[in-house]
């Protein structure tokens, strides 16, 4: 799993032969096909090992900082900055047209764990600061991840350009500052 990970990321799904992938893993064609019937059950346990064991872990960890948005806003960027995390998601998105399914068990399963978390703290720090867009916490929650998205992940899949993991602290500082502008009133 993690050589067809690896080449998944780096050649995509169309550029991965199944002879490249079983050299990749150090077995042979026929010990690859023992296991998996073709290509796309690959890298369907591919993207199933991505949200169980990625997404699912940086999400769901407990945290005992006071800031947990924060803590939240931090692993989600720090995904979305993980190079083989992107890598998986522009071989998604560049088969898109022929392999939906993959995008649909990525964007159902891994987004929305995320998703559920930022909801969460979203309520409960609305609630705190009693703003009245308490109604609104599904928008606020895509705003936040669209900020975090946009500084992150972006740039990666537009232009190659990989976020410096040391700034993750200040750009979620940043996407945080104008966040709380639009969404707390006292921010």
């Amino acid at each position: 799993m993690q050589a067809a990970s690896r080449l998944f990321a780096t050649h995509g799904f169309r550029e991965a032969s199944t002879a490249a992938l079983a050299s990749a893993a150090g077995v042979s064609t026929a010990t690859l096909y023992r296991y998996f019937p073709d290509k796309e059950s690959i890298f369907g346990a591919v993207i199933d090992e991505l949200v169980s064991e990625v997404i699912q872990a940086r999400a769901l960890r407990s945290d005992v900082s006071e800031n947990r948005l924060r803590d939240l806003a931090l692993r989600y960027a720090d995904l979305l900055s993980d190079p083989l995390v992107v890598g998986l998601i522009r071989a998604v998105v560049a088969d898109r047209e022929n392999s939906s399914a993959f995008g649909d068990r990525l964007e159902t399963h891994g987004n929305g764990i995320f998703e559920k978390e930022f909801e969460a703290e979203i309520r409960a720090l609305l609630n705190a600061h009693n703003a009245l867009e308490l109604d609104n916490v599904t928008q606020a929650s895509r705003e936040l991840r669209g900020l975090l998205e946009h500084n992150t992940l972006l740039p990666e899949l537009l232009f190659h350009v990989q976020p410096d993991r040391n700034e993750l602290p200040a750009m979620v500082d940043q996407a945080l500052d104008s966040w709380c502008k639009r969404w707390i009133p006292s921010a």
